[in-house]
């Protein structure tokens, strides 16, 4: 369940943005090859592709995970705007994969993750596709292909969008 501030939920009704179709979910769907995670349809149904940080409290930063071998980090992250749909297929087809054979720029990360937003810069909110969907990561933009010199991991924040929405703070 949503736990929404009723200032974000004040702004999002009167900016308007728009709300997902069925067929756009399903065309989301076929494109990724899964199911899309029921939380994320939840929300983008009912509150549709919206901005982040403009309501009065400004909610838009939430923590991540980093887990190393021997510690595990916090770091703070952020979104700016959900991805509509159009975007978000774009952005996950030229994020995860390869265009040439010797491009070292690509993939940014692997094809079981959806970008589902942006934060401030270039970074994206990612949806876990595969081992347990639904689950929400985040990727710090890299220049680096996946795998490649430091573009070799991503912070965990939530185990499902609910906790995703939840856990945004000022």
């Amino acid at each position: 369940m949503f736990k929404i501030p009723k200032a974000m939920q004040i702004y999002w009704l009167e900016c308007g943005k728009p709300k997902v179709s069925l067929a756009d979910s399903m065309r989301i769907e076929s494109t990724i090859g899964s199911t899309l995670p029921a939380p994320y349809v939840e929300f983008i149904t009912q509150y549709g592709f919206v901005v982040f940080g403009r309501d009065f409290e400004k909610r838009y930063h939430f923590d991540y995970a980093i887990v190393y071998p021997d510690r595990t980090e916090i770091h703070e992250g952020n979104i700016r705007f959900l991805l509509q749909t159009e975007p978000l297929l774009i952005a996950y087809e030229t994020l995860t994969t390869t265009e040439f054979d010797d491009d070292e720029d690509f993939p940014k990360f692997p094809r079981n993750y959806l970008p589902v937003g942006n934060d401030a810069g270039m970074g994206q909110i990612l949806l876990e596709l595969g081992e347990h969907p639904g689950r929400v990561w985040y990727w710090p933009f890299n220049e680096w292909a996946w795998g490649i010199e430091d573009n070799t991991w991503l912070g965990f924040v939530a185990d499902d969008f609910y906790g995703f929405i939840n856990q945004l703070r000022p």
